[in-house]
Formats: structure tokens, sequence, C-alpha cells
């Protein structure tokens, strides 16, 4: 750029200096600018892969869940069933006592109640 008339070469000189000096400071500025986008990236990528291992994992814990249920269900048509033939062996018992008197009714909330 060509210098004003009457300008003096050393204020023409400080100008370029100066201008120059900005340009060096917006640069740097620019680079702590990038360097952060940069480091916000990483970290969202961190967060990004931690959501996919979690959602991964998530998906695990309902099969599991699914599973432990369907086996509970099958624990409890178990023991309904266990107790149920706990009912009528124990009415079985009272109904022969041992002394050879007879036989006390058995009263249906004694066979029912599971």
């Amino acid at each position: 750029m060509p210098a004003p008339r009457g300008a003096s070469p050393q204020r023409t000189l400080a100008k370029a200096e100066q201008t120059i000096r900005n340009l060096q400071d917006r640069i740097a500025e620019q680079k702590r600018h990038i360097r952060d986008l940069q480091g916000q990236l990483r970290h969202d990528e961190g967060l990004a892969a931690e959501r996919e291992d979690l959602k991964s994992e998530i998906a695990d814990l309902k099969g599991e869940i699914r599973e432990l249920t369907r086996a509970n269900r099958e624990h409890v048509e178990k023991l309904q069933v266990l107790r149920t033939e706990n009912m009528k062996l124990k009415a079985g018992a009272r109904a022969r006592k041992p002394n050879g008197e007879a036989a006390e009714p058995v009263s249906p909330r004694m066979l029912g109640s599971v």
C-alpha cells in the first residue's frame, strides 16, 4: 500500500507493524478457538461413544429382565402347584387320623387358598 502524502516512513512502518501485530493476534485467537472447538469435538465424540455403549448395555439388560421375568413366572406357577399339592396332602393327613377316629371334614378354605 502506498504511503499517504506527507507521512513519514517511520510512521508508515509503525502502522504496518501495528497491522501485522493485530493480524497475528487475530490468528492466535483463531488458533485458540480452533483448539477449543477440537477439544469440544473430542469430548462430544467421547460422549457419543459412551451413549452407544449405554444403549447397548440397556438393550442387554432389557433382554435379561425379560428372561428373569419369564423364569420368575415359571417359578410362581411351580410354587402354586406345590402349595396346592401340599394343601391336599395336609387335608388327606387330617382325614386319616392315626387313632382310627372318624375323619373331620376338610374345609374349602384348606384346599382353595393358594
